[in-house]
């Protein structure tokens, strides 16, 4: 068995003192710049990539979840697509019986009561699994650059899934998609682009339009149309993308999301009654969490806090970027058309072009979607993909000036500036570093950028080469470690060729960022287990058991989200709404309008109109007196009021008094009644100068 490398008092740099390190950075194999931000984005990667690996203790790579958020979200948005087609024979899309049909789906748990309940869970655990693909791209820094078209993209995906959902809700017409239309209509009427204010459409049980329902099922119908074209473009760049998990964990994702729908079935809360302050139900807090910030803050503010935070999130990859790295090229004259490195980028970023003076195509780089990962330059024979931050032939002289050093050490290792090398510190000149004694260290941006002709180098010249790749599943250079580990096991070329290699010369191992302090172990046990030993397989108990805890973990998570109790606002103990629409009186005469055209002959220009005045006595008591102006850009149209006023519970006096003239004490209109009000209900009055007051 071949000894490990001499300790690091033994070598030339040891003997040379100390002060060879003190030139020593942090490893920037990585050409770009460190992003702003990226140590506690480097630390929540850790955080997670820790998450994974206790899964993958039990669990092989093709059957752990968080290794594919991205596609079993995708698989749960399928789900939810197709249960809800199914849906559509038996709901009704009338405001006035979609209650109805909701309560005889769920009397039927077995039939549509379980194809509502699967509908709602797939949901739920699309929006799970899509946040958590979110927060691990988020937190391996795969967002700038090429890569910001898959995070803007991705972030619309999300905020229409939360779209789609929050008017899912809506359509069940209960005490929930009461609140959510309320709260709706609260912001909605913030913006200056409706005639009158949407929550004048949900005053009453009656006023009720049925056209804004029919709409919202409109567009929670077609939305997923848009959303498809999106996950195209959010793909479009990627080569091999996971759109759909393994077939054993789309199994099991499927079997844990039916039986998650037939132990719970999906709830239902009261029907809606706009009287009634909507509370105490249960709230789903994967689509209904803004619900709390709605009912609580103004409008405005609501929508400095939405668009903002959409807005900071779409600029990130702008924002967060120090610098872009500079893209490979091509030498045309060197490359023979060999497909390889076309075949390899994991991004889409070669294609395939003539060339003058040449027979054969030859590969050319668009930088547009180049992120520099260096996969082309391993995958390139004659050496023809010029990576400038890190050249081939530049690494390769390096090493013939290593080996040839005498009494130098000969042991090289790749390290892979995001797996367990990022904080190993060398000398980028001499390649020697205290934290791995014995060891010459060449830092790569990607396992995959090392050729095969470099460690055939190596073992030639009496040395030994180790590839660490960073492994995990969400890589920076996505399917970087995979390939450098399909070469070396002779499934891609070029492949490492063990005859030349040996088996105690040559070894490629994955060590994620989790394991920085483990490298220097990690090296050594590499070379001490025997040639041919198998890596020991997982116990079958071990991994059912493994799967059982995930499916119960993002089960419970999936069914925990969806049933929290909402507790609404601090609400007065009951309330008086008053509502109207009029147009006050003209101030000035009308003219008539100047035109050279017939058909406009006579017609006369509407005038300014008056401010509308509202007054409203309780027991004789002034509780409310505002003015409120015509609406239009130039004031000329209807003037239209709403004020929610608190009052204690009982019997009490209600006079409301209309005034359409600027003499404050002209009153033209006025009505009184006894009102008897209930703990947390509304009584509504309307005034309309053709109806008159009507007492709700």
């Amino acid at each position: 068995m071949t000894q490990a490398g001499p300790t690091l008092p033994e070598t030339a740099a040891a003997q040379a003192g100390t002060a060879v390190f003190e030139e020593t950075v942090s490893d920037l194999a990585r050409p770009d710049q460190p992003l702003r931000g990226e140590a506690p984005l480097a630390a929540a990667d850790r955080g997670l990539l820790r998450m994974e690996g206790w899964l993958g203790k039990g669990l092989p790579n093709h059957a752990n979840p968080l290794a594919w958020t991205g596609a079993l979200s995708a698989l749960a948005f399928l789900v939810a697509v197709v249960s809800g087609v199914l849906l559509l024979f038996w709901y009704s899309t009338s405001v006035h019986h979609a209650w109805d049909s909701v309560a005889a789906m769920n009397a039927s748990r077995f039939g549509a009561g379980f194809v509502r309940a699967l509908h709602r869970y797939s949901s739920d655990a699309c929006m799970l699994f899509g946040v958590i693909h979110a927060l691990k791209v988020l937190a391996a820094r795969r967002f700038t650059g090429p890569r910001s078209l898959a995070w803007v993209t991705g972030l619309l995906l999300l905020g229409l899934l939360w779209v789609l959902g929050w008017t899912g809700y809506w359509l069940v017409w209960d005490t929930r998609g009461q609140a959510v239309a309320t709260a709706t209509a609260h912001v909605l009427d913030a913006l200056p682009i409706f005639p009158e204010p949407v929550a004048r459409s949900y005053l009453t049980n009656n006023d009720i339009n049925s056209l804004i329902f029919f709409a919202v099922f409109f567009a929670h119908v077609l939305l997923p149309v848009p959303m498809c074209f999106l996950l195209w473009v959010h793909l479009v760049r990627l080569r091999k993308p996971k759109f759909l998990p393994p077939r054993s964990l789309t199994m099991a994702a499927l079997a844990a999301m039916a039986a998650l729908s037939l132990v719970l079935p999906a709830s239902l809360a009261a029907r809606a009654d706009m009287a009634a302050y909507p509370d105490g139900f249960a709230i789903d807090w994967f689509y209904l969490f803004p619900l709390h910030v709605m009912e609580r803050m103004p409008p405005w503010a609501f929508w400095v806090l939405a668009l903002g935070l959409l807005l900071g999130l779409s600029a990130l990859p702008w924002l967060a970027a120090r610098s872009r790295p500079v893209p490979a090229r091509t030498d045309v004259k060197r490359c023979n058309g060999c497909t390889q490195c076309y075949q390899d980028c994991p991004y889409e970023a070669i294609t395939m072009v003539p060339a003058e003076g040449k027979a054969n195509l030859v590969s050319q780089i668009n930088p547009d979607r180049c992120v520099s990962c260096g996969v082309c330059v391993g995958s390139c024979d004659p050496a023809a993909v010029e990576y400038e931050d890190l050249q081939r032939r530049d690494v390769r002289d390096r090493l013939t000036r290593w080996l040839r050093e005498p009494g130098g050490d000969k042991d090289v290792v790749f390290l892979c500036a995001d797996g367990a090398g990022r904080a190993v510190r060398h000398q980028k000149a001499t390649g020697l570093s205290r934290d791995l004694p014995g060891w010459r260290v060449v830092a790569v941006p990607c396992a995959a950028w090392v050729h095969s002709s470099l460690a055939e180098q190596i073992a030639r010249g009496g040395g030994r080469c180790v590839i660490v790749g960073c492994g995990g599943t969400e890589p920076r250079c996505r399917l970087g470690s995979q390939i450098a580990a399909d070469r070396v096991l002779g499934k891609r070329d070029p492949v490492f060729d063990a005859a030349r290699l040996g088996p105690d010369c040559f070894k490629f191992l994955e060590l994620n960022s989790t394991h920085r302090a483990s490298v220097t172990a990690a090296l050594q046990a590499a070379f001490e287990r025997p040639a041919g030993d198998a890596p020991p397989q997982r116990n079958v108990l071990t991994a059912a058991l493994a799967g059982l805890a995930a499916l119960l973990l993002f089960g419970g998570a999936t069914a925990l989200g969806s049933e929290f109790t909402y507790v609404g606002p601090d609400r007065p103990e009951a309330m008086l709404v008053v509502a109207f629409k009029h147009a006050g009186k003209p101030l000035d005469s009308e003219s008539a309008v100047e035109t050279e055209l017939p058909h406009l002959k006579g017609m006369k220009k509407r005038a300014e109109l008056a401010p509308v005045r509202l007054r409203v006595l309780l027991d004789g008591s002034v509780i409310h007196e505002g003015i409120y102006h015509p609406r239009g850009i130039k004031r000329n149209s209807a003037s239209v009021g709403l004020a929610e006023l608190g009052v204690s519970p009982g019997k009490h006096r209600v006079e409301v008094l209309v005034g359409e003239t600027p003499d404050a004490s002209e009153w033209t209109w006025r009505a009184s009644t006894d009102l008897d009000f209930t703990p947390r209900r509304r009584r509504v009055v309307q005034f309309d100068a053709d109806a008159g007051f009507r007492w709700d």
